[in-house]
């Protein structure tokens, strides 16, 4: 009979003491990263004076208003008349604390929808070349420019003869927050790096987002929705789709965490988690936690999902954490890619499905370049599919839920990939918070924790109405 729940008797999987273990040295690079946010908060996050902008404020342009703005400062960028776009604007920010701020919604011929209620900028037309002082994107955030947060905008149109010019970039800046902004169609949609240290590029949010159909098929394959690096990185309640040839997500940083989010449709992998110098550090892990991702079943380029590991020659040596996902796939190409010797994975609670593609001889673990299970664990998650290949594999069939079932979401059409009650399993399993490790980030200690949130379309989200005793998957059953 198939056991689903945790037991005292059951041993645990392979590399679960030693991944546990190493969690706690993670801590002294967490405490760093809380060293470093709380000297910026100390120095003051409320904007210490407004500087607006538009038809008959303070300034006429969001860059003369940074020219006139000290540190703190409160950037307030009011909608042009009909909805028209600010144009060639091109920020580079140095000084700290600054918040920019779209105002549509304090607009009142602005309220209704969506686009509506953001500032539209448009980058059309002018080189971000990346050159002396010109940015490499609408707005860039260097060096310097630690604690500032950008929100309520619509970016479009960057581009430069290098094919990245980018909507959002943080260069080195630490605690730059990137909050309910649309950004599209330029060659990246946001990119960030650091400094080959754990000390550039710190606590990077990005919230509450939609980034989509961005990307340059003069150069296809090299530039992405996000294209991130760095010592941390933080998604929450985003939306990410449609990469034009890249990946929807594709990040080098230290530590990268990505939380109910909606990714899905690109154009290659959804996740493509590589190394750069700071991956070359003790525990540069990776969390998925709570999303929803799913495959173009259409998809013509890499159809594999996530890879975590390495493309550029630098070590990686850190945990992949999967717990509570919603993956869709109807490939053949391995949902999960390992690629580096010390690239290692470990899945709790994740719902796996074929989409109903019945496809059989499904991988649901590929290991190359010296890759290997040791390490690795997959325990009490239900695969929808054929995604087991034996008994000796790293997802055993006796310690995950293996049954096929379609369809089993709300209404994927209309992005509600909460559970079809008549889908769910008659049983499943406890889930002990215990066996769900958190690892260090951000200053925060490793920590046992279950799934309260949920991603709500669009780029939204809310507690999880099955937050005492998760179902699989990043959605709880409809009500």
């Amino acid at each position: 009979m198939h056991r689903m729940a945790f037991s005292s008797a059951r041993p645990q999987p392979r590399g679960l003491r030693s991944t546990c273990a190493a969690l706690s040295r993670s801590v002294q690079i967490g405490a760093c990263c809380a060293s470093l946010c709380s000297a910026v908060l100390a120095a003051g996050w409320a904007a210490s004076a407004e500087r607006t902008v538009g038809p008959g404020k303070d300034f006429a342009s969001v860059e003369d208003a940074y020219a006139a703005a000290a540190p703190g400062d409160g950037i307030l960028v009011y909608p042009l008349a009909g909805g028209e776009p600010y144009e060639k604007t091109a920020v580079l920010v140095r000084k700290p604390r600054l918040t920019f701020r779209g105002m549509a919604e304090h607009a009142s011929e602005q309220k209704g929808t969506e686009s509506n209620r953001l500032v539209r900028i448009s980058g059309k037309g002018f080189d971000y070349s990346g050159r002396g002082v010109t940015p490499r994107a609408v707005f860039q955030f260097d060096a310097g420019a630690d604690g500032c947060v950008l929100e309520g905008f619509e970016i479009f149109g960057a581009h430069n003869e290098s094919h990245n010019g980018a909507g959002v970039r943080i260069n080195q800046a630490n605690a730059v927050v990137i909050r309910r902004c649309r950004i599209h169609g330029n060659d990246m949609g946001i990119m960030s790096n650091g400094n080959g240290s754990r000390t550039a590029g710190v606590d990077q949010r990005i919230e509450h987002c939609r980034i989509y159909e961005n990307g340059d098929q003069s150069d296809p394959g090299f530039n992405h929705n996000l294209y991130l690096g760095g010592a941390s990185v933080r998604l929450r309640f985003c939306e990410i789709y449609g990469s034009l040839t890249g990946h929807n997500v594709k990040s080098r940083a230290h530590h990268t965490w990505v939380e109910c989010c909606f990714i899905h449709d690109s154009a290659n992998r959804e996740l493509d988690l590589v190394d750069a110098a700071e991956t070359g550090f003790p525990e540069s892990h990776a969390l998925l936690w709570g999303n929803v991702i799913a495959k173009d079943p259409q998809c013509s380029g890499n159809r594999g999902v996530i890879h975590f590991g390495q493309d550029g020659g630098k070590g990686r040596d850190g945990t992949l954490f999967l717990y509570f996902n919603t993956v869709i796939t109807p490939f053949l190409s391995p949902v999960i890619e390992l690629s580096a010797p010390d690239a290692k994975v470990r899945m709790v609670g994740n719902l796996v499905s074929d989409g109903g593609s019945r496809q059989s001889g499904q991988k649901l673990i590929g290991m190359r370049g010296g890759a290997d299970p040791v390490g690795c664990a997959a325990v009490d998650n239900w695969f929808a599919g054929s995604f087991l290949s034996g008994p000796d594999a790293v997802a055993s069939p006796k310690n995950n839920l293996v049954a096929r079932s379609w369809p089993i979401f709300t209404d994927p059409a209309a992005s509600d990939f909460r559970l079809d009650r008549r889908s769910v399993p008659p049983t499943r399993p406890a889930f002990p918070s215990e066996e769900i490790i958190i690892p260090a980030f951000l200053g925060e200690e490793p920590r046992a924790a279950l799934p309260a949130w949920r991603y709500v379309h669009p780029a939204s989200g809310e507690l999880r109405s099955d937050r005492d005793r998760p179902v699989f998957g990043g959605q709880p059953v409809e009500n």
